[in-house]
């Protein structure tokens, strides 16, 4: 059995395994989008890499983008099987692909202007809406804890994950003519106990696991003390007249924090007249979903929604659809809690709303849930004093805070607890999909634990060989530029890095003073940096 690892590889963003199938072609498991700094985000134009018209399968996890953003690309590149997920899953796909879709479309046409206007080129977004669309149509609904032949040989389930609603751990049979192997995919795990949604399904055991571990190297707070201090945070800004912002994901943590500011609402814990404003359209839509699923709620949920406190029945609740409704926010005055997208404040309504507040020392900013490297939201929370909003640098004076009682993933300790039943003296698990830093930690955690157990992390591209115990690592490179998209991106990039070089060189010329000897040192020492940059770029790109 072999598996090339294709993404969330030492890192949380592009989840992708390419498995080659019994009967020949592959199958891809999850088709995340790369999200990021810009080298990674590069990645997403390699669809070559992907070999969609050799693909027979797409099999989903859950809706996340980082799970599955990816997949239009590649029906646009040409795949035309089906792409198999849970029936919630497949509803909430299609709303999320489309907005993806209309944000890259919108991207791709802001920067085509900017470079034309420079005497560059334009380029093309990863994907439109014609191609979200289409891949729509290639969904194919699995029910959980059910087993389906989706090709001779290849025998799907999918089991409860608890991470967001239809979130599945995926395990596949796999018959080859040397007998009959068991790989399990956890997905995204979440948490026991956790709001809306059932808690996440012990498998059967496997012969490998990939194992998730965004959060393998700490500890979540306890979800009633977040809850305290969510509302101490609203009743603090009501006293001081600030915004408060929340960056909220469409997906699961809009709904579990509608269902929370109900509660409270409802038992009087935040003040009454306090408007709560949904500013998400893409929320909206997923929350619309949610409802029409109350059979993957756990118990918990249902007691509060029969008791009225559903996630609508707050009375200053304000739900914004269009622009100019989410412009009108701005006439607020005084409090107002805001939730609108991204979750890590990479794009969105978020930021206009960033652009109006952060510098007021009145507001405050609650994150919940994981910042990735190279995020707005990431540069935040570690303690910028400013942060780059549409091209304008603005100041952080508001107060920032982290939540960390609201993930949806497993902690280290939920993760151990998920992991330990499967383990048997056979067992190789993969551990995967988390910044490498905290999959070493988990992976030394493991090793203390059971000495016996065989664990792998493995590298971007690395193609895993996988008799049980012998795991075979052998690292496949993919020139980036071949392709021609991706390429039509680079030249871009080059041809404004070549202009600003340019314009630095016509300063430093026109200048009146010399550079102080200081300066010039400094100058120098980055220009050597950037020649070494430049002599190694078609390596790393490359790589």
């Amino acid at each position: 059995m072999k598996i090339k690892c294709l993404g969330a590889i030492r890192t949380v963003t592009g989840s992708c395994y390419q498995l080659e199938n019994p009967n020949g072609g592959f199958t891809l498991i999850d088709c995340g989008i790369f999200q990021g700094g810009r080298q990674t985000e590069l990645r997403n134009f390699n669809t070559a890499l992907y070999r969609p018209k050799e693909t027979q399968a797409i099999i989903i996890t859950h809706a996340h983008m980082d799970h599955s953003g990816l997949v239009p690309r590649l029906v646009q590149g040409g795949y035309a099987g089906p792409i198999y997920a849970t029936e919630a899953t497949c509803d909430l796909l299609p709303i999320l692909w489309q907005d993806a879709a209309f944000i890259q479309e919108q991207e791709a046409q802001w920067k085509s202007k900017k470079n034309k206007r420079q005497g560059g080129q334009g380029i093309s977004p990863l994907y439109d809406r014609e191609a979200a669309e289409a891949a729509s149509k290639l969904l194919r609904p699995l029910k959980l804890d059910s087993e389906d032949e989706i090709l001779p040989g290849l025998v799907v389930s999918c089991l409860t994950a608890g991470h967001i609603l239809g979130a599945a751990s995926v395990r596949l049979t796999v018959k080859e003519a040397d007998g009959v192997k068991h790989a399990l995919f956890s997905g995204d795990l979440g948490r026991k106990g956790q709001l809306l949604i059932k808690d996440p399904e012990i498998p059967p055991k496997s012969d490998v696991i990939f194992m998730e571990t965004t959060y393998g190297n700490r500890l979540h707070k306890d979800l009633d003390r977040t809850i305290d201090e969510l509302v101490s945070i609203i009743n603090q800004a009501y006293r001081e007249g600030g915004k408060i912002l929340i960056p909220t994901f469409a997906v699961e943590r809009t709904q579990e924090l509608m269902v929370l500011l109900a509660q409270a609402w409802h038992e009087k814990k935040i003040p009454q007249d306090i408007p709560i404003i949904l500013d998400s359209p893409l929320a909206i839509a997923a929350s619309e979903i949610y409802l029409d699923h109350p059979e993957l709620y756990d118990s918990e949920t249902m007691a509060l929604v029969r008791k009225g406190h559903g996630p609508m029945s707050i009375d200053t609740l304000k739900i914004t659809r269009t622009g100019e409704e989410s412009q009108k926010i701005n006439d607020i005055r005084g409090t107002a809690i805001i939730m609108a997208g991204s979750g890590m404040a990479n794009a969105g309504r978020i930021l206009h709303h960033f652009k109006h507040n952060l510098w007021r020392s009145n507001c405050h900013v609650i994150f919940v849930g994981f910042q990735a490297q190279g995020t707005t939201g990431r540069r935040l929370v570690e303690g910028a004093d400013t942060v780059k909003i549409f091209r304008e640098e603005v100041k952080v004076e508001a107060k920032i805070h982290t939540l960390g009682g609201f993930s949806g993933h497993a902690d280290q300790l939920e993760l151990l607890e998920w992991l330990k039943p499967q383990i048997h003296p056979d067992l190789l698990v993969i551990l995967t999909h988390g910044e490498e830093s905290g999959t070493l930690i988990f992976q030394k955690k493991l090793a203390d634990l059971y000495p016996n157990l065989n664990t792998l992390v493995p590298r971007w591209l690395d193609v895993l060989d996988l008799p049980p115990q012998a795991p075979m690592a052998i690292s496949e490179r993919v020139p980036l530029a071949a392709e021609p998209v991706l390429a039509e991106v680079l030249a871009s990039d080059i041809q404004s890095f070549q202009r600003r070089l340019a314009r630095l060189q016509n300063q430093l010329t026109n200048r009146q003073e010399p550079l102080s000897p200081e300066k010039l040192s400094l100058l120098e020492n980055l220009l050597i940096q950037a020649e070494a940059i430049a002599v190694s770029t078609e390596t790393d790109v490359a790589a």
